[in-house]
């Protein structure tokens, strides 16, 4: 037995100093890491242009209503900085609803203001924290069609879209790197995975026009590619590193990306 543990202890001891000293990658694909990629294509990915320009003025012609949180607060300073340097005033109706890690209650707070507000079009966000390694996806996805549902039969009117959640990046830690190499779970890789799951409802709910998929673009690498990485026997799509700092959040190359694809869909959903 003292010799079995001494084993298991040294195979340990020698994983996390192959991690350290070689930087080691197991269960992913570095060429989707985002390694290499041009330099250009990332400066150029949130540059404003005269899409983003008609996009600006269809958008700021109609009232729209976004509740959200922090990455929501992201995805509007990127929309602010390209309204900027286009100058094309925009102002949409948003704040923060609910609290994190309890969607029900951002539920519950959206359809309160999107039912008071006069507004044309509504949709709301979740955030990367409002999903774990354990969530009830499925009871979350009925909670929310049926806030759909109310909100729509009260206000028949109401255009309501659609956003998948935000995704986090892909945990390059020691630990995690340890973690698959012994073929455990690592947390964050399982909570992209149940967000995938919540986005996979939605498309099968709505169609696709009516859905901003933020996951999409959150692991679209700039000039191609999607960062994409095995778990539980799916490619589960992350947050491609160049658009964070810490992450979870968009850092400024990230927002302006974001920002673009945003403006881009609600102007097509508008009728832009």
């Amino acid at each position: 037995m003292r010799q079995r543990t001494m084993l298991a202890a040294g195979f340990v001891a020698l994983v996390v100093v192959g991690l350290v000293v070689g930087g080691l990658v197991v269960g992913g694909d570095a060429a989707n890491a985002g390694d290499g990629t041009n330099t250009g294509d990332v400066m150029r990915a949130g540059v404003h242009d005269e899409q983003t320009r008609r996009d600006l003025a269809t958008v700021a012609a109609h009232r729209i209503y976004f509740g959200h949180h922090s990455v929501g607060r992201n995805i509007l300073d990127g929309v602010a900085t390209l309204s900027a340097e286009a100058g094309v005033a925009v102002e949409l109706q948003e704040g923060p609803v609910g609290q994190n890690m309890d969607p029900q209650s951002k539920f519950a707070a959206f359809e309160r203001e999107a039912s008071a507000r006069d507004v044309e079009v509504a949709l709301v966000k979740l955030c990367y924290v409002d999903f774990t390694p354990t969530t009830d996806v499925a009871a979350l996805v009925r909670d929310y069609r049926a806030m759909i549902e109310r909100l729509q039969a009260r206000k028949p009117a109401l255009t309501i879209l659609h956003m998948t959640p935000p995704l986090h990046a892909r945990p390059t830690d020691v630990k995690s790197r340890a973690k698959r190499v012994l073929g455990r779970a690592v947390w964050e890789e399982q909570a992209n995975l149940r967000r995938l799951e919540f986005a996979d409802a939605l498309k099968a709910t709505w169609p696709p026009d009516t859905i901003f998929d933020l996951a999409v673009v959150e692991s679209t690498v700039p000039g191609g590619g999607r960062e994409w990485h095995p778990v539980d026997g799916r490619q589960v799509p992350m947050l491609w590193p160049g658009y964070t700092s810490d992450g979870g959040h968009l850092n400024d190359v990230g927002q302006r990306v974001v920002g673009k694809a945003f403006l881009r869909f609600l102007a097509q959903a508008l009728g832009g």
